[in-house]
């Protein structure tokens, strides 16, 4: 919920308003064009608001320059007492992204250099809450560091290192700076239109527009693909479905490989088979610590289980590898009656139809819905 960060937020609320100015070189690029990031939010923003992160005040103190009603919760004691200070009128509450006190209705949610705070199952809890407290129509704008993939945030945290720019780094591999396809997967989760705009080397402004009266089928169902819509993406593509944490600290990341479209189309059961035969056996070379891919009852894609590799585009590489591997496969590995069940069910040919098929889009793969 970000408060295992509140001993840095409240040492770092006396100097937070000269950061935000510029004047720390570690962190003079991420609040480049602080004040229109701000405006950008503000403009975004209609009805009651919902501010989540207040910090010292700034964004509350524009909105309610822009006429709105807000409400704003803040988890630090010492940024809430900047905050109250300055703006003696904000309706100023202590809460977080997910515990929060129950507000008035509310049109608009809003933050800005807060939500990195959450893990991203802690930012699909956030999301889900707001999903059920905001009416159709009302918006979700976020301005935040977030990065196009993980190899983006591997180079920019190398390049702090190199710049010597040691907390800026050390910030990045810290806190929980998420991807842009991760909170594109979990806005569309909960039925939002979402876009993202880059207003600096860093920073994105997320507006999330709430389509239709919102269903918690998630409470009802134990499977997590019965809680997806299936109408709603476009295949082929990369999904984390989830992540397991173990009593050890292990983690099981699940990837929904999507080749056929929902309800649309489905690989036949002789090229499925073979392909899980080449793509069980191949993807192994391909990257570390894989403990099963298996096919959909469907017929429409896998499912990949990955121990403690939280590395997104390394899951799109391995998989890229494997399916040349289909394509280079002169046969079906343990195609006989001793190592499968149904050997006589089998078709090279079929498997290669598919993985030239889905090879084929592969620069759509990120694009879930």
């Amino acid at each position: 919920m970000g408060r295992e960060f509140l001993n840095i937020f409240d040492e770092w609320a006396k100097d937070y308003d000269l950061s935000v100015a510029g004047l720390d070189p570690q962190y003079e690029a991420v609040f480049k064009n602080y004040d229109r990031i701000l405006d950008e939010v503000v403009n975004h923003s209609n009805g009651h608001v919902l501010e989540f992160g207040v910090g010292t005040g700034n964004l509350s103190e524009k909105l309610m320059e822009a006429g709105l009603k807000v409400i704003g919760m803040e988890p630090s004691r010492a940024m809430r007492e900047i905050a109250a200070e300055k703006l003696p009128d904000l309706t100023l509450m202590e809460g977080d992204f997910i515990t929060f006190p129950e507000v008035e209705s509310v049109e608009t949610i809003v933050s800005t250099y807060a939500f990195h705070h959450l893990t991203d199952d802690e930012k699909d809890k956030a999301i889900k809450r707001f999903a059920e407290i905001l009416p159709k129509g009302g918006k979700i704008v976020f301005g935040d560091t977030m990065f196009e993939t993980v190899s983006a945030k591997e180079s920019m945290i190398n390049t702090a290192f190199e710049q010597g720019f040691e907390d800026l780094a050390e910030d990045l591999v810290r806190e929980y700076y998420p991807t842009i396809g991760v909170l594109q997967t979990i806005f569309k989760k909960y039925d939002f239109d979402v876009t993202f705009k880059q207003e600096n080397d860093f920073v994105w402004i997320v507006k999330a527009i709430k389509n239709e009266e919102w269903i918690n089928m998630a409470e009802k169902m134990n499977v997590e693909s019965f809680n997806l819509d299936h109408t709603k993406v476009k295949a082929p593509y990369v999904r984390l479905v989830g992540v397991t944490e173990g009593s050890s600290g292990d983690k099981v990341y699940k990837y929904d490989l999507r080749f056929k479209q929902p309800n649309k189309a489905h690989m036949k059961m002789d090229g499925l088979h073979s392909i899980e035969h080449i793509m069980a056996e191949n993807i192994r070379n391909n990257i570390d610590n894989v403990l099963d891919i298996g096919p959909m009852g469907c017929q429409t894609g896998f499912y990949l289980s990955i121990l403690n590799n939280d590395n997104y585009d390394e899951v799109l590489v391995a998989l890229e590898k494997t399916l040349e591997d289909v394509l280079e496969a002169d046969e079906v590995p343990a195609c006989n009656e001793v190592q499968c069940g149904w050997a006589a069910n089998h078709s090279l040919e079929g498997a290669k139809e598919i993985a030239q098929e889905v090879l084929g889009k592969r620069a759509e793969w990120h694009e879930v819905f």
